[in-house]
């Protein structure tokens, strides 16, 4: 344990921190001695997570210790205890002490529960395990009741939670503040996670919804999802006070996205279509009670039926008013400024001054319908519900201080756009959720949709900092480049941090692969991704990665439809059974339970005995890319196979670049094509922090994607891979040094040693493996190229790469030669980082540009080639490799092979239909290793 002076806050620390960790400390704890705000960039398996908990808890028990020294100096000094908010205002600040007695807290916030869970395991860790914290979250996740745990949706589930609680007919909720405070599991657990929540609650039969509300009273952090904190009406239902506290964001590279969305709103004609059906039923569910009896009645609705007659009318004019707006509006005609909506919900006199009365009536009908309601296909105020959130959206802003309305409309049309359009209902989707289908004898004859996107993610984060927070920390390992993300934010950012990766060179290789092993360019554009050949060329390119890469390999495609329609290809064209020949396959699914399974089984298969590992196909912003730890053998590597543009066509991106165009020649913001550009590239980043996890781990990342040469998109790359870029113009060599990389490393963990495939090249039914020599001379002699007939063990194997006291002698006369690789030299030079690869005479002949070229494995035989037909091949090869034969390389190696097939006596050997040989070229590699480089080119 390490104690580390931080700005005159002592942090107590596992180890003693790397210069890029306690970099990190002094910027956190700079952020919330200033009561600034902080944006902090640290890549993945810098200890970001630890960094941040450590050095933010240091300080939280450092300001806590002075607050309490200085209440009681007040108190010495005569003050009485009625003057202890007075106190407390003077100390903190802007910190309302009217609230309550309590100190200022941290809410540290990621994007996922998963996330969350991995920082609450860093904290049970750390020194600070005994600071009293707690995980909110929904019902969806701590509903114990068997009735409401099993609603359709979450709006159903709160209505019936909140029923429960009313008629006091939920065992779970009944007395449970009583049953928290006289429970010692309770009140000593100074970590609370959910399973740790649930455990209890169905120990003690205590809600743990409303458990983890009441305990955060008396927690110094709390952990909760992001739209808990941004989504102001989620705020509220989880009663999560921001005044005075300290508010972090930890995977905040989505911090835009999510700020924008919580402000959002979508609104489809079944919406208004399901809100009339349920006002109507609601009419039919209350007819028979009288007028004359009062509320308080049993059983009897908060509401009237004048109160749900003038609802009624209103949702039948404003469908009536959208179905002729969308009559009008062409095909092209669909976008409107952010007021639009504002206009439309006047027409039906619904404005901003009503907006309380209208949610207040809607609450009340929406708890009425939901625990009344007696049939099983009962939407339970789900329409409602919807309609609800639209206008709390909307009118959010109108509660501020100094509101005015012509403020309020100018805003909405600059920042937001809607934009309606028909739709085609899906009739899988109209299946599986019946309220997504028109309402049965509704005369509509096409369905439509109303969207509503805010294009400004600063309303959502002023409206924090509008709240009087000590301080805000965004912190990510891919924010950059900074300036962009605090422009639209809106909000000063004054502590700022790009901090470098803590991995050596040599534990990292970063390779550009432009075209795969026929020479066909690898690209995939819009343009260029449907094409057979692109297709058939990259699976072979993964095909040989997954030969080089010993364990985990993670493929990233731009989206599900690119993975699944090269899945598709290459089931078609055999590709899809080499590469399930090689590693088991997975596919990211994107159904919740079958995503939870398929990660385990992927897991579970690397971590067998003798495993040679698996490949996981994934997609840039799915959840494999997000918060997902793939330490150490879990992924070795990283393959990127295209840029994950955003669909440019979308009308929400068209116009968040329109918007962008716009304000970017008032303050000189950043314009549509760079943001369009930025969002590939944050989203690549995210993928590549998967292979690299903490200090001692290491992996390749592989960009297959010829774009990746242009400078610009390199420069929005992870700042730390800058300077490390290999740019590969032809194959081979790009296969080659990513095999040095795996071979060159001083240290590898035992069961992460490369498999047989790696490191050794097969001939016949032999094996042959090569090593090289300390020195860092490239030489191949009788005794560094051995033979095993019987294929061991890779771990064995490996050890030949290791050898430190082979000679440095070198054999060139192929008839001594115990291999006809040792008549080979290197005359390459080393790759460079940043620079293009340039081959050699024979390198260029041997990687790319022939008919179904390919790197794969040759069939097994039991027949091995005599020494007299190995000296014939070696002379035929010399002859090969003459300058003079140069010209015409295609012809070249087809009458060399040719000839070597004759030789060995191929045909006969392999079958009549055989069409392809295999021929090994060792050559010497940059990293001083030697790479068995197998080609498969098609002699029909």
């Amino acid at each position: 344990m390490a104690q580390c002076d931080i700005h005159g806050i002592q942090v107590l620390f596992p180890f003693q921190p790397y210069t890029v960790q306690e970099d990190y400390m002094k910027k956190v704890v700079e952020c919330l001695q200033k009561g600034a705000n902080g944006m902090l960039e640290s890549p993945t398996g810098t200890g970001k997570t630890l960094c941040l908990l450590c050095s933010s808890l240091a300080w939280l028990e450092s300001h806590k210790a002075k607050l309490q020294l200085d209440m009681i100096q007040h108190s010495s000094r005569g003050e009485v205890m009625t003057d202890l908010k007075t106190v407390l205002q003077e100390l903190t600040g802007n910190w309302n002490a009217a609230n309550n007695f309590m100190m200022p807290r941290i809410i540290y916030s990621s994007r996922t529960h998963s996330q969350l869970s991995q920082a609450i395991q860093e904290l049970k860790r750390s020194s600070y395990k005994h600071v009293k914290s707690i995980v909110l979250g929904s019902r969806d996740q701590l509903c114990l009741h068997p009735e409401v745990s099993k609603a359709p949706n979450h709006t159903a589930k709160m209505y019936m939670c909140r029923a429960k609680i009313n008629s006091k007919t939920c065992v779970y909720h009944m007395n449970y503040e009583e049953k928290i405070a006289s429970n010692s599991q309770y009140q000593d657990s100074a970590v609370l996670d959910i399973e740790d929540l649930i455990s209890l609650g169905k120990k003690n039969m205590v809600c743990p919804y409303y458990a983890a509300r009441n305990l955060k009273t008396r927690c110094d952090m709390i952990f909760t999802p992001y739209n808990y904190i941004i989504d102001p009406k989620s705020r509220r239902a989880h009663g999560i006070e921001l005044q005075g506290n300290i508010v972090i964001f930890d995977e905040a590279h989505n911090i835009e996205g999510a700020c924008e969305e919580s402000m959002s709103f979508q609104l489809r004609s079944f919406d208004l279509a399901l809100c009339i059906t349920e006002v109507t039923q609601t009419i039919d569910m209350i007819k028979d009670f009288d007028e004359s009896f009062s509320s308080s009645d049993s059983g009897a609705p908060d509401f009237t039926m004048a109160d749900l007659s003038i609802l009624k009318v209103m949702f039948c004019e404003l469908e009536d008013v959208l179905d002729k707006e969308l009559a009008e509006c062409s095909v092209n005609d669909g976008s409107k400024p952010g007021d639009y909506m504002i206009d439309i919900l006047s027409r039906v006199e619904l404005t901003a001054n009503k907006k309380d009365v209208v949610l207040d009536l809607l609450d009340k009908i929406i708890l009425y319908h939901s625990t009344k309601a007696t049939s099983a296909m009962s939407s339970k105020g789900a329409g409602l519900q919807k309609f609800s959130d639209l206008i709390s959206i909307l009118f959010s802003r109108t509660s501020s201080e100094g509101y005015r309305e012509v403020d309020f409309k100018k805003e909405f049309s600059i920042k937001y756009r809607v934009f309606l359009q028909y739709e085609t209902l899906n009739k899988n989707k109209a299946d599986a959720d019946p309220w997504a289908a028109p309402i049965k004898g509704s005369a509509r004859k096409k369905s439509w949709k109303l969207d509503c996107w805010c294009f400004s993610p600063g309303i959502g984060m002023r409206d924090i900092v509008d709240r009087g927070v000590h301080s805000i920390i965004l912190t990510s390992g891919t924010l950059s480049p900074l300036g962009p993300m605090i422009n639209e934010l809106g909000v000063s950012f004054p502590v700022q941090l790009e901090n470098p990766h803590i991995v050596k060179d040599n534990q990292v290789f970063v390779g550009v692969v432009t075209c795969g092993p026929d020479g066909t360019p690898l690209n995939s554009s819009f343009q260029n991704r449907s094409n057979e050949r692109y297709i058939t060329s990259l699976g072979r390119t993964i095909s040989n990665f997954c030969r080089m890469v010993p364990d985990g390999l993670l493929v990233f495609f731009p989206s599900y439809s690119v993975m699944k329609t090269n899945v598709a290809k290459w089931e078609e064209n055999g590709v899809w059974q080499n590469l399930s020949g090689l590693k088991p396959l997975f596919m990211e699914p994107q159904g919740k339970d079958a995503f939870q399974e398929s990660i385990e089984k992927y897991y579970s298969v690397i971590k067998e005995p003798g495993s040679k590992g698996a490949t996981l196909l994934a997609v840039c912003r799915g959840k494999v890319s997000e918060g997902l730890d793939f330490a150490d053998e879990n992924a070795r590597a990283v393959v990127i196979t295209g840029l994950p543009f955003p669909p440019f066509f979308d009308p929400r991106i068209k116009m968040k670049m329109n918007y962008l165009n716009n304000i970017a020649k008032e303050n000189k913001g950043i314009y549509g094509n760079d943001w369009y550009v930025l969002q590939a590239s944050r989203a690549v980043n995210q993928a590549i922090g998967r292979v690299i996890r903490h200090k001692d781990d290491f992996g390749a990342i592989l960009l297959c994607d010829n774009r990746f040469k242009d400078k610009k998109i390199q420069n929005q790359l992870s700042k730390w891979i800058h300077g490390r870029v290999h740019v590969f113009d032809t194959f081979g060599p790009a296969l080659k040094n990513l095999a040095s990389f795996f071979k060159g490393l001083d240290q590898l963990p035992k069961r992460s040693k490369p498999n047989s495939t790696l490191g050794s090249f097969q001939f016949g039914s032999s094996v042959y493996s090569a090593s090289h020599s300390s020195n860092g001379n490239h030489n191949v002699t009788g005794t560094q190229i051995t033979k095993d007939r019987t294929a061991e063990p890779a771990e064995k194997l490996f050890e030949g790469y290791k050898q430190k006291d082979v000679s440095a002698s070198t054999s060139k006369n192929c008839q001594s030669s115990s291999s006809i690789f040792d008549i080979m030299d290197d005359p390459s030079p080393p790759v460079q980082a940043g620079q293009p690869y340039k081959p050699s005479p024979l390198s260029k002949y041997s990687s790319s540009g022939y008919d179904n070229e390919e790197i794969d494995s040759m069939p097994s035989s039991s027949a091995k080639p005599k020494d007299a037909k190995k000296r014939k091949i070696c002379i035929a090869f010399r002859q090969a490799v003459q300058p003079e034969n140069h010209k015409n390389p295609t012809e070249m190696w087809k009458s060399y092979l040719l000839e070597v097939k004759s030789l060995l006596g191929v045909t006969e050997q392999y079958g009549q239909n055989s069409s392809k040989l295999l021929l090994f070229l060792l050559e010497p590699t940059i990293e001083k290793n030697f790479l068995p480089y197998h080609l498969d080119i098609g002699l029909n």
